[in-house]
């Protein structure tokens, strides 16, 4: 389970560039949107693609311009980071995540498909979290070592 002992950091500005959607926690929105832009990254062979442009390894799929909270729309991309001057390829998008106060979460071991999702019911159901909630960018980072969560906080 998410909890607040996690420490409150600030993160660098840096650059992610992958494929976006707009989607939301609707019902039939989110759960079908998103699982079909990780079946189009892979499908097309983003990561081959991206190779070359990569700085650091770790897969992000970043959460933002949030129209509100966790019931209103938001943008969701799933890239690499890259140099801020990065061109993007084609049918691909920049995002620019400034520097900004959150905490990490570590999400347990298991199929992604399985624990993110489970991870982010969470997170609405906690009785702290929702209140300290910034939501400004969010992302998941997906490597060798794991999975883990930065959630954008006060």
């Amino acid at each position: 389970m998410a909890n607040l002992s996690e420490p409150l950091v600030q993160t660098e500005k840096f650059t992610v560039m992958g494929l976006r959607i707009r989607t939301s926690n609707a019902p039939g929105d989110a759960e079908v949107n998103i699982p079909a832009i990780y079946s189009k990254f892979y499908k097309e062979d983003i990561p081959k693609k991206m190779e070359m442009l990569r700085k650091i390894d770790p897969l992000f799929a970043v959460y933002s311009s949030y129209e509100s909270d966790e019931n209103g729309a938001y943008d969701f991309l799933l890239g690499y980071a890259v140099d801020p001057n990065a061109k993007p390829l084609p049918g691909m998008e920049l995002i620019q995540i400034a520097p900004q106060n959150g905490r990490y979460f570590a999400i347990q071991p298991g199929p992604p498909e399985e624990v993110v999702p489970k991870f982010w019911a969470e997170i609405w159901n906690h009785p702290e979290i929702p209140k300290i909630r910034s939501f400004q960018t969010d992302w998941e980072e997906y490597s060798e070592a794991g999975i883990r969560v930065f959630l954008s906080t006060n």
